[in-house]
């Protein structure tokens, strides 16, 4: 069985690269289609499976059998295909565009972190160690400060899960009332600012690669098309009063106060003086327009 499986998919390999040629290598519209080349080395990599496994027993069988598992990768054609995942493709191709700015934004976010996990935790040291302090407080000053991995982990709460008023408001009430203007500018310049700005560049990126991406646009350009084609298409069958299958201008023009032709028009951005245009581009010739 594991042979026929692998007869059919080197068929269709082939079948597929003598009927499209260069374009199965690289597309004008794609560029070079990876996802092909891909398949092909999962062809050849189901090949080798089959001829190792032949010849392999035990131990050896069982870690070529590993291989099998990039066999499932082919799904992931899917995506790419059904136009049910088209959103799922932009998010993946978004995150992909998007790395070199997910990896300055960590770099860049660490590094206040650290910064200022250093500093509270130095700057709490004497607090943690003064034994002239509450028992209770101290631990709890220690558990978030006392060290710091504790700070740089208390940094990371406080600038993800938005949680700061409970890691830092025990400073205020319990150590200075004075950390306050540190502890708010850090909430205000990393949590509520810089977060925000890293979402909004993530964001641009989302926007530019779904403006960029050749097949979404033509996807789009598509459902919009059937979008105003259904809407003329309600207009025609609104208009066509008496069912005969042909609208005239007369009654084009009869129709055009009526409510619901008023909401498609707008819908379809048409104006009053368009309309003249509109029936001409319509009509065959014959002075009637019908659904066709």
């Amino acid at each position: 069985m594991e042979w026929v499986f692998f007869f059919v998919y080197f068929a269709e390999l082939c079948l597929r690269i003598f009927v499209l040629r260069f374009a199965w290598v690289y597309q004008a519209t794609s560029g070079i289609m990876y996802m092909n080349l891909f398949d092909a080395v999962l062809v050849i990599i189901h090949g080798a499976d089959i001829l190792l496994l032949a010849g392999a027993s035990g131990e050896q069988a069982s870690s070529v059998r590993t291989f099998k598992l990039l066999r499932l990768v082919r799904t992931a054609r899917i995506i790419k295909t059904v136009a049910v995942f088209r959103e799922l493709r932009l998010l993946v191709s978004s995150m992909l565009a998007s790395l070199g700015t997910l990896f300055w934004s960590i770099v860049l976010l660490l590094v206040v972190k650290v910064g200022f996990a250093l500093m509270i935790s130095q700057a709490l040291q004497d607090f943690v160690l003064d034994e002239g302090q509450d028992l209770d407080t101290r631990k709890l000053i220690n558990s978030f400060y006392g060290s710091f991995l504790k700070a740089l982990f208390t940094m990371f709460e406080v600038t993800y899960s938005g949680g700061w008023p409970s890691r830092f408001r025990p400073l205020v009430d319990f150590v200075n009332p004075w950390y306050s203007l540190l502890l708010l500018s850090y909430v205000t310049l990393v949590v509520f600012a810089l977060l925000r700005i890293v979402t909004a560049i993530f964001l641009k990126e989302t926007l530019a690669n779904a403006a960029n991406d050749a097949e979404l646009q033509i996807d789009e350009s598509k459902r919009t098309s059937q979008m105003y084609q259904s809407k003329l298409k309600d207009v025609f069958h609104t208009m066509d009063g008496d069912d005969s299958g042909s609208v005239s201008y007369q009654e084009f023009i009869e129709h055009l106060d009526h409510p619901i032709i008023k909401r498609y028009m707008a819908l379809l951005d048409i104006h009053v003086h368009d309309v003249r245009n509109l029936f001409d581009i319509l009509d065959d010739g014959d002075g009637k327009i019908t659904v066709e």
